[in-house]
């Protein structure tokens, strides 16, 4: 209680000294909110591990990769910053059969939500009419963030849970609400390593993870400039 008081005398002197111009000395003011926008795509080529074959009861293998988000240290500590707004998660993956699959985003925190598990609604039929998979996983172009990646993003309207036929050996591609949303990591923790996760349930079926982003905007502490007040003349 006497530091709390003694706290409200300094900050009432501060003021009344300047108003007075007495003094010219420094008034540290309150810290400052600013707003920090994460925007990054990784290139890679993380092979994703083949799931267990049919009827095994082995554990499905998966694949992480993480993005790391370093924000300015706040009077020389490490601060977690709180993430505000969530744009986009997108995903660049070559398989042989999106329906193995089942892709994760895990936060700092430790928040988790499914952004896509074993989609593939193709209706292709092989050359002996078998049902055939889409395959190719998501997104076309160069295997890496220069080509098209799948992107999702609570704004968009089409779900993943009917990407449609994509047609015989093509990738899932465009832009998609995943199958839980993104603003669950809103309040939450943004520096930190944020982690991509592939679970391949089904063998027979390879590939990797080609580029992994994310877009979201976050809150922190700054320190406000000090102000000098000058002296009447």
């Amino acid at each position: 209680m006497i530091k709390m008081r003694w706290a409200r005398l300094v900050v009432l002197a501060c003021v009344a000294a300047s108003v007075s111009g007495l003094l010219a000395l420094p008034c540290t003011a309150a810290a400052k909110k600013r707003t920090g926008t994460f925007n990054q795509c990784l290139s890679t080529a993380l092979p994703i591990p083949d799931g267990p074959p049919a009827g095994s009861n082995a554990a499905n293998p998966v694949a992480s990769l993480a993005l790391a988000v370093r924000i300015p240290k706040y009077k020389g500590k490490h601060q977690n910053g709180v993430v505000t707004a969530f744009g986009s998660a997108g995903v660049r993956i070559s398989h042989g059969d999106d329906g193995d699959l089942a892709l994760f985003l895990v936060s700092p925190g430790g928040r988790a939500i499914a952004l896509a598990t074993y989609r593939d609604d193709s209706t292709n039929r092989d050359s002996e009419g078998e049902p055939s998979p889409s395959g190719d996983g998501y997104g076309d172009g160069a295997m890496s963030c220069s080509g098209s990646l799948v992107q999702f993003g609570d704004g968009f309207s089409r779900s993943i849970t009917m990407p449609g036929n994509t047609g015989l050996d093509t990738p899932i591609t465009g832009s998609f609400t995943p199958e839980q949303p993104l603003s669950t990591f809103v309040g939450g923790p943004a520096s930190g390593f944020w982690t991509l996760i592939v679970q391949d349930v089904q063998g027979g079926d390879v590939g990797q993870i080609n580029a992994f982003s994310l877009s979201f905007t976050y809150e922190y502490k700054a320190k406000a400039k000090k102000k000098k007040h000058k002296k009447r003349r």
